[in-house]
């Protein structure tokens, strides 16, 4: 996978974060994902989408809106806490998960380019999820897109201890 690859790619990143995060306050109305979005724009328009995404999936937990809206058909799961592929067994699987509610999430920051998109965030669960007690951990998933459709997915986790001898860790 090619994301950064170059101090300019990083720096156009860095501007395309800034794009993201307005749009997070300001989404697009009633669009829904085109798998075959014309290049002119593209990555813009991936950024937003991602923002989009992550509003609805996240901040609102409304995970049949951002998959109706973003992820229509072909769904590519790379997570190992999933069975399987396919959008119904990630829809199945994250419904229900993201209700709970010692589920949380904060921290989010979204990027896009190159075709991919990141959102790195905190997700806290406290008592929920058969967690006991609470636990935190620091959450990447990486995207895949077709035009401006998500395909594609892959999550990284590490548990946040509390104690980590860097003062910044994860966030």
């Amino acid at each position: 996978m090619r994301f950064f690859h170059s101090t300019l790619a990083t720096a156009l990143s860095i501007l395309a974060f800034a794009n993201v995060m307005e749009t997070l306050a300001s989404p697009p109305v009633g669009a829904v994902c085109n798998p075959n979005a014309p290049p002119g724009n593209l990555e813009k328009r991936q950024q937003e989408a991602l923002a989009d995404f992550a509003r609805l999936f996240l901040a609102q937990k409304n995970v049949q809106a951002a998959f109706d809206k973003y992820i229509p058909g072909q769904y590519i799961q790379h997570s190992p806490a999933v069975a399987q592929s396919g959008r119904q067994v990630a829809l199945d699987f994250l419904i229900p998960s993201l209700a709970d509610p010692g589920f949380s999430t904060s921290n989010l920051k979204a990027f896009a380019g190159e075709g991919y998109g990141i959102l790195h965030y905190k997700m806290n669960l406290f008592g929920g999820l058969g967690a006991t007690g609470g636990i935190s951990l620091a959450v990447a998933d990486i995207f895949r897109f077709q035009g401006t459709c998500i395909v594609e997915h892959w999550d990284v986790l590490q548990q946040i201890q509390g104690n980590e001898a860097n003062p910044i860790a994860f966030f």
